[in-house]
């Protein structure tokens, strides 16, 4: 499960993470840092809130 908050995503897995960098990196044109935090992954990003979960939805990632 992805949870979306104001400048980061938070992914229960890695590979969800790599998913969610590379979408950032299309859109934003900067390669963001994977942080692993007590068991979550983190991946920093600048997009509105709604349009990253648009985003990660449309390629079938879960989005809380």
């Amino acid at each position: 499960m992805i949870q979306i908050y104001t400048n980061y995503v938070a992914c229960d897995t890695y590979e969800e993470a790599i998913v969610a960098q590379g979408i950032i990196v299309n859109e934003m044109c900067f390669i963001p840092k994977i942080c692993n935090d007590r068991g979550m992954f983190l991946v920093e990003h600048e997009l509105d809130e709604n349009q990253m979960k648009e985003l990660l939805n449309h390629v079938g990632l879960n989005c809380k």
